[in-house]
């Protein structure tokens, strides 16, 4: 007995204890309603008890069916609470006592009445035979459990029936199943209860305690915590988060698959193209192997040179990089050779000036040869011209002119000079007659040139007159201080008085002349007030006094020349930049010192500013002047003065070739002019013309065919931002429709190639704004869009039908289209988004 209690209650147990629980909580119910009716008991006599008993037991039916009746409709309002979908909860909670009226709709009574077996005390099994019936009922047998019987007539006023308990513990009271002898009881813990007649005058009760035979447990709580319509683990609101699988669509095309794509088809201008500023070192590696193959600059289309001056420098620090930058840095140097040696050739030779063939030819003499006579012929043109301009100019200035004609003479004079400093820089032979000419020419403009000169020092000590003792002591002291040059200036105005002062001077004028020698070789002389400003005096002494001998008066004039040359220069940097130049120059050529060195930088670097601002003819001449004079003292500035003035015939050149219908020849010779001369942007207007002429003529072509034309512009320096933006937009488009096809044409991993096909295709449809092309043209693009997105989702449709993987291959195409088809429209990413979700997925 004891093993058997401590077994599992079989199924016949939970029967016998939900049938005993339901008979109690109807008794409850029927108790409570005669109570609320009040009727007096009923005086009966035996020939009619059984009569009223069995008007009671239907009066107890009647009201037995009316609670449960009342109970289902309050159990029903609770069961709406809960999920439709599960459907078979629904059923067995939406009526607990229906196995009472059918027992085939359950299979356990205790799960309907929310009580849980697990939570109920082990109870031994009752024996019970085959003809034995569940406790209760009577047979012909003697009865196995007691009978309750509900006299009706025997009931009175009750007083008022306590609360039921509401205790968690649902375990049922010990005496809950009764195997007793078979005697009739009536249960005595309900108070106010009448004991019917019977053969034992004083019957004990079964338990004077009402606690333990609780006719409410807590299974017959109508509102039971196990009986929670919406229990949190049958919660019909899952989390969205946990009610999808996850799944991944591809990422767009690495840079580098694409790159090598282009490289396997031998369209090494499109790998570096697309190549160019990316921080890769597998990328640089694959862009340095590209610039391998071209071998000869000479032989590249004009296409290809443009492309290669646009690449920039790599930023990785590493090996690879640095190869890659400097077989770009040389590959450039050539390209820009190759470009000299056609302008030379194409334009210099045959359509330039002669003093442009001369610059260019002293500039560039390496790739002159051939042609000397050529330029033999230009050299005695320019200095026939410059002779004229010289010999005029001097004439005119040595009258009496307005200001602005003293100005157009000093400008000729500045030409001539020029001109001289060309043919002296080309020809070696008439190099000595040139220059000597341009000395001669440059003296008459330094001399036209006024120039703020120092005022002559008033000296307070004076000489005693009438004591020619007291005054040949008095310059024989100031000789002993080395005071030369107010020596000169007192002596002098004493000389008709006392001859014998000559000497004094001769001596003074020999020693302020060595003494200003050694000066103006000193840095003072040319950052010091104090000894510039004595330079000046002792200059103005030596050269402007009669008294000073003739031979040393004109030896000073040689010897300052330079150095005043160069003092001229400094006080006109800011006012004539050009002149300064000239004169900071040729004093520097004279002096070759730190000072004047320092001179000359400052007048080459206001030139070189300023000429940004001048107009060509002006512009060219400074370029020209800025070409010998920077040569020996800043090659940075004479390398842009080449450049620059390369430019303006760049242009020249170019412009001749869009005339004969050579398009691509000008737009590349307005191109590198900009390169040579981005701040002016020269060849600004020249590209542009040749740039629209290129689009309007690559319109008649084929789509891709116009890639050729659209490759050059891109890569023009210079050219306007919205036409080169126009370039650069058809060029996406033309290459990403190429890059597509070629995906959806291989076979391997061919559903990760569709979705990297319509990235593509979002940069295609975003870029159709600026290519400016014509709305049936922009059609046919987003017509190939819309059949790629149709494709996917006719795909999509017959994989969701398929197996497992099928469909998960469904789902990554309607993901797809849902999340990166932004030119797809609106329903159609939310009709993708929805068959997704239908699929179970996110």
């Amino acid at each position: 007995m004891e093993e058997q209690q401590n077994e599992k209650m079989s199924p016949k147990a939970r029967w016998i204890i939900g049938g005993i629980v339901t008979i109690c909580l109807a008794v409850l119910i029927v108790v409570a309603i005669q109570l609320n009716k009040k009727q007096e008991p009923e005086v009966a006599t035996e020939a009619t008890q059984d009569k009223k008993e069995k008007t009671a037991d239907e009066q107890i039916g009647s009201d037995l069916e009316k609670a449960l009746s009342e109970l289902k409709k309050d159990k029903s309002s609770e069961d709406k609470k809960t999920d439709s979908k599960d459907k078979t909860t629904a059923t067995k909670s939406s009526d607990p006592f229906a196995y009472l009226f059918n027992p085939s709709k359950s299979d356990d009574p205790l799960t309907f009445l929310s009580i849980d077996p697990t939570e109920l005390p082990d109870v031994p099994e009752p024996v019970v035979s085959k003809t034995e019936d569940v406790a209760g009922v009577q047979d012909d047998k003697t009865p196995k459990g007691p009978v309750v019987t509900l006299p009706t007539d025997k009931i009175t006023d009750l007083p008022t029936v306590p609360s039921l308990p509401t205790s968690d513990d649902p375990t049922l009271p010990s005496d809950a199943v009764d195997e007793g002898d078979g005697d009739d009881k009536v249960p005595t813990d309900v108070p106010g209860t009448v004991i019917p007649p019977s053969d034992n005058p004083n019957p004990e009760p079964d338990n004077p305690n009402p606690e333990p035979n609780n006719p409410n447990p807590e299974p017959d709580n109508p509102n039971p915590e196990p009986n929670n319509p919406d229990p949190e683990p049958n919660n019909p609101s899952p989390d969205p988060d946990e009610q999808y699988t996850e799944v991944s669509i591809a990422l767009p095309e690495e840079t580098y698959d694409r790159l090598v794509y282009y490289a396997k088809q031998n369209r090494e201008n499109d790998v570096l193209y697309y190549g160019n500023d990316t921080l890769s070192e597998e990328t640089i590696k694959l862009m340095n192997e590209m610039l391998g193959r071209y071998q000869d600059p000479k032989n590249e289309s004009i296409t290809a040179r443009q492309l290669v001056q646009a690449l920039n420098q790599s930023q990785l620090n590493t090996e690879e990089a640095k190869l890659y930058n400097a077989q770009l840095a040389k590959l450039k140097e050539e390209i820009e050779k190759v470009t000299r040696e056609e302008f030379v050739d194409v334009y210099v030779i045959k359509n330039a000036d002669s003093k442009d063939q001369l610059y260019y030819a002293g500039t560039f003499s390496d790739l002159m040869d051939g042609n000397e006579q050529q330029f033999e012929n230009a050299k005695n043109s320019v200095m026939s011209e410059a002779d004229k301009k010289a010999s005029e100019a001097a004439a005119n200035l040595g009258n009496k002119l307005t200001e602005d004609d003293r100005e157009k003479n000093k400008q000729a004079l500045i030409d001539a000079i020029n001109s001289y400093q060309l043919v002296a820089n080309y020809s070696t032979e008439d190099g000595k007659e040139a220059a000597a000419k341009r000395s001669e020419a440059l003296r008459t403009l330094s001399e036209a040139t006024q120039v703020e000169e120092e005022q002559e020092v008033e000296y307070t000590s004076k000489p005693k007159e009438d004591d020619e003792e007291k005054i040949k002591e008095f310059f024989d002291d100031l000789m002993k201080d080395k005071k030369y040059v107010q020596t000169l200036q007192q002596a002098s105005a004493y000389i008709e008085k006392y001859p014998d002062l000559q000497d004094i001077i001769n001596e003074a004028s020999e020693k302020l002349l060595d003494q200003s020698v050694e000066k103006m070789k000193s840095n003072s002389a040319y950052n010091d007030k104090y000894t510039k400003d004595h330079l000046a005096q002792s200059y103005a002494a030596l050269t402007g006094l009669s008294t000073v001998p003739s031979e040393i008066s004109k030896k000073a004039q040689d010897e300052f020349y330079g150095y005043r040359l160069v003092m001229q220069a400094e006080k006109l940097i800011d006012e004539d930049p050009t002149q300064a130049v000239i004169f900071a120059h040729e004093g520097y050529k004279r002096q070759e010192t730190d000072g004047a060195k320092g001179v000359l930088q400052k007048a080459n670097t206001a030139l070189s500013e300023k000429a940004v601002g001048m107009d060509e003819e002006k512009a060219e001449r400074a370029y020209e002047i800025l070409t010998v004079t920077a040569k020996d003292v800043n090659e940075d500035i004479a390398q842009t003065a080449v450049d620059r003035k390369t430019a303006y015939g760049y242009v020249a050149a170019g412009e001749k070739q869009y005339n004969a219908g050579k398009t691509q020849e000008a737009i590349a010779y307005g191109s590198e002019a900009n390169r040579l001369y981005p701040e002016k942007n020269l060849g600004g207007a020249l590209v542009e013309k040749a740039a629209n002429r290129l689009l309007e003529e690559a319109e008649q072509k084929e789509l891709t065919a116009q890639t050729e034309t659209y490759n050059l512009i891109v890569n023009v320096k210079g050219l306007d931002e919205s036409i080169k933006t126009q370039a650069q937009s058809r060029k996406t488009v033309i290459d990403i429709l190429d890059r597509v096809n070629t995906l959806e044409k291989q076979e391997q991993n061919a559903e990760e190639n569709t979705q990297q096909g319509l990235y593509y295709l979002n940069e295609a449809v975003a870029a159709l704004e600026n290519t400016g092309w014509s709305d049936e043209e922009k059609a046919k693009i987003q017509q190939r869009y819309d059949a790629h997105v149709s494709s996917m989702l006719e795909q999509a449709q017959t994989w969701s039908t398929g197996s497992k993987e099928e469909i998960e291959k469904a789902a990554t195409y309607y993901k797809a289209v849902a999340e990166i088809g932004k030119y797809a429209g609106e329903e159609t990413r939310a009709n993708a988004k929805t068959a997704l979700t239908e699929l179970g997925y996110e």
